[in-house]
């Protein structure tokens, strides 16, 4: 019964642990990967049915790249990314902002996520191809896949938009 419940207050400590990331955490991120931001704007934009969020990085006025923030289903539970686009439309960084699923959180490694860190929309983006997965992770690294693809396909929307 003992190591029962101490298993239990285990689970309850990692999941408020794995939680909790907000809104302050995504400007950590963003300014990890945007250092010479000196603002930003939020909107929330729905793409393929999907909901983004995305951050407009300025500097002295000028658009100096995007922030966007979505989930994409691991395993059992979704992952929360964000992920850095520069004005060129290149993958400046990539980050896990949450990571729900009991195994395959290696993917937040920066071994596996620097992979994306150039890519742009004309890359295939795909696990096996310009990808290398994370062993016994493969479902969570096409996840993180994903979720560039998708994040570089809002990006290149918004650009249209904006003409």
């Amino acid at each position: 019964m003992r190591i029962f419940c101490l298993a239990l207050i285990i689970i309850v400590l990692l999941s408020f642990s794995a939680s909790g990331n907000d809104d302050h955490g995504a400007e950590e991120v963003i300014k990890q990967i945007f250092p010479d931001a000196q603002t930003s704007t939020t909107e929330t934009k729905f793409f393929q049915e999907q909901e983004f969020k995305i951050y407009r990085i300025l500097s002295e006025g000028k658009v100096i790249g995007w922030a966007v923030v979505l989930e994409e289903m691991g395993k059992i539970k979704p992952i929360t990314f964000l992920v850095g686009i520069g004005a060129q439309g290149k993958v400046m960084g990539v980050h896990v902002l949450e990571y729900r699923d009991m195994f395959g959180s290696e993917i937040k490694r920066r071994s596996f996520l620097k992979q994306f860190k150039g890519k742009s929309a004309e890359d295939p983006i795909r696990v096996g191809r310009d990808i290398d997965a994370v062993t016994q992770a493969t479902i969570s690294s096409q996840a993180a896949a994903t979720a560039v693809k998708k994040s570089l396909e809002v990006v290149q929307q918004i650009k249209k938009e904006k003409g």
